[in-house]
Order: structure tokens, then sequence, then C-alpha cells
């Protein structure tokens, strides 16, 4: 308490002009512009950084206005924190702005001081033309590097198929030619033969599965809708989880990109829910709500919190949010020790267009037969 008294004792006997040099100084060393207005937004103090970012001399800006310089279009006032009603007013009917101008980011930060009854404006303009550039560049990688691994993934889909896929399948049928000539497998050797084309079978159907997993060919066929289902269906049958999906037409909504991002979300949720959740049952819902395009996968498993997914080192919740901005969409995770998780994404769609009609499949677990027919897929290329 006595040094805080202290400091406070000498802060006191600082001469006021003293302190304002200081300000003043400390205002001219930064890269940030400050500068402070009255209620009618004419300029009463400006610092070295504001004059060389505009461009002004300090006696120039000193005559100005905000407005002659920035002026401001009434749907970006509510934007703009602490300003006052004069000041907007003035710089609403400010005449029109140059039509040549170089426009630069910033980020303004404004705040309102009451002095004597009297209004001023002060704030500090930070220009944001190298974060806005990061961000740019961070954001054309990511959507390369997703390019690319989907690529990846169309290659080794195609080559699963192609080779693997098709030598596997000459195999059953050297087999099953083998098995039908006569005397060539002796009786005693025949289970272990129908146990081998069991093998395939079952290989050739994971191998299918991973093909889908992997390039899901059926999104440029049946879109994303029926290619979501059938995906959702045979997951859980494959997890032996209950399910409730409801759907509804995305046709026209989004281009085949926002697709292949959306369907990549909803894998990767369900793939963390198979290998974490430790759930009995998953809803999944794609909806239309309030102009916006909303996919939600939710499971009532054990649940996460947000450091121990940090601490897994997993890339899947970093990839799906990296989707959501690509798409500019919104992609929220709520999550709680056992009380499940909760993925939900919501990308804006034209409001114009017509809206679907959602269909709803529940079941506890889900039935083979429960699923709607479904048009023949496009073979994997």
């Amino acid at each position: 308490m006595v040094k805080s008294q202290q400091g406070q004792a000498r802060e006191a006997d600082v001469h006021p002009a003293l302190d304002l040099e200081v300000f003043r100084q400390m205002a001219d060393m930064s890269n940030d512009g400050f500068y402070l207005c009255d209620e009618h937004g004419r300029f009463l103090y400006v610092n070295d950084s504001s004059t060389s970012s505009i461009g002004y001399t300090r006696d120039e800006l000193l005559t100005m206005c905000v407005s002659d310089i920035a002026p401001i279009s009434p749907d970006r006032l509510s934007r703009v924190r602490g300003q006052s009603p004069a000041w907007t007013h003035r710089t609403l009917r400010n005449g029109e702005p140059p039509q040549e101008r170089h426009l630069v980011p910033i980020e303004i930060s404004v705040a309102h001081l009451e002095i004597d009854g009297a209004d001023y404006m002060f704030g500090v303009v930070r220009d944001i033309s190298e974060r806005k550039q990061l961000e740019a560049s961070r954001k054309s990688f990511t959507q390369r590097m997703l390019r690319t691994l989907e690529a990846e993934r169309q290659r080794i889909a195609r080559e699963l198929h192609d080779d693997v896929g098709q030598s596997v399948a000459t195999v059953g049928v050297l087999l099953h030619a083998l098995e039908q000539t006569p005397g060539s497998v002796a009786e005693e050797v025949r289970p272990a033969l129908a146990q081998t084309h069991a093998s395939i079978r079952q290989i050739t159907e994971s191998v299918a599965r991973i093909v889908r997993d992997y390039h899901p060919a059926e999104l440029l066929g049946l879109g994303l809708e029926d290619t979501l289902r059938s995906h959702v269906v045979q997951f859980t049958q494959r997890h032996h989880l209950a399910l409730e999906l409801a759907t509804t037409s995305t046709a026209g909504l989004l281009d085949h990109e926002q697709e292949l991002h959306l369907y990549r979300i909803a894998q990767e949720a369900l793939t963390n829910i198979a290998r974490h959740a430790h759930a009995r049952r998953v809803v999944v819902r794609l909806k239309r709500q309030h102009g916006e395009l909303v996919l939600t996968v939710r499971d009532d498993g054990i649940g996460f919190t947000p450091e121990t997914s940090r601490a897994s080192g997993g890339l899947g919740l970093v990839t799906m949010q990296e989707r959501a901005e690509l798409m500019h969409a919104t992609l929220t995770l709520e999550s709680a020790a056992r009380h499940g998780t909760e993925v939900r994404i919501a990308i804006p769609v034209d409001a114009v267009r017509a809206a679907a009609t959602a269909v709803l499949v529940s079941a506890t677990p889900v039935a083979r037969d429960a699923r709607r027919p479904r048009r023949p897929r496009p073979t994997a290329a």
C-alpha cells in the first residue's frame, strides 16, 4: 500500500505539459494512427503515422473532418463503435467519395470521451494489409492442400479399384473355375475352398468401401443427399449404432466443391464417433434453416474437451474448420464429458432457391431393408 501511494504521489508530480509531451512522443513513435476529433468529426490531433499512411500533412488534416477522407456508408455505421450522433450525421451528409481511390484494409477502435460537457472521439487506426495478405495466403495454401489431398485420394481409389479389386476378383473367378472342374478338388478340401470364397467376398467388399470413402463418385451421379444418406446408413450398420437420419434435397444449393467439403466434414465427424465416442446412437440432420443449409452430426458418447483434442495431435477437427472457412460457413462443436458431442455446420445459401422436402428415417438399430431404393451407382474411376 505504501509503494502504491508513493507511486501515485510521483505520478501526481508530473507536470501536465510533460505528461502531454510524453503522450505525443509515444503516439508519434507508434505504427498505428492516432486521432482525436470533436463531436462534428473535425480533427483536433493526429500523430505522424496518420499523416504518413493517408498522404496528407498534419496541417492539412487539422483542417479536415473524418468524413473528408473516409465517408461511411449507412450499412457500415452499425459496425463503428463509440461514435456520437452528431459525428454520424456529419459523416452521412458529406459528399460522395472520390471515384478513384486506393483502398487499404484497416482496423479502427474508437473511444468516446466527454470532457467539460463536450464530446470527443479518440481513435486508433491500424493497417491490417499484411494480416489480410497472410490470411489470403493461408486460405490459398489450404485450398491447394485440400485439392491435392482429394487428387491423391482419387488416385489411390483408382489404383485400389483397378489393381487390387480386379486382382482379387480374378482370383475369385479362377477358384470358381477350379471348383467347377470335375475331379480337380478333393472333397475334403471343399470346405476350405468355400471359406476362401467367403474371404474373397469380404476383401472385395472392403476394397469397394475404401474406394467409396476415398473417392465418393456418387456425389456427381446421385448428389449430396443420397450419397450422404447411403454413407451414414452403411456406417451405422457397420458399427452397430442406432440412427436417426433426416435430410433435405440440396439440388442447386451448392457447387460440387462445397458438396465435397460438406460430405468430408460429415465423414470426419462420423469417423471420430467410431474411433473415440463409444456411442450407441447417432443423429444426422441436413436441413434448410433461416437461409442456411445446416448439417448436424450428434452422438451420445463420452464426449471430449478441446484440451484433450489438441493433446491427441489429430488433424481432423483442424481440417473440418479449414473446409468450413473455404465455404464461408460457420462450424460449431459442442461436447462435454459423458454427454456426447455435436458438430454443426451452417452454410449460407441463396434465399430465393426452392425449399426442399425433408425425408425422415428412424430406426433402432437401422435394418438393412430400411434404406430407400437406390439408383445404380457409377463405378469409381
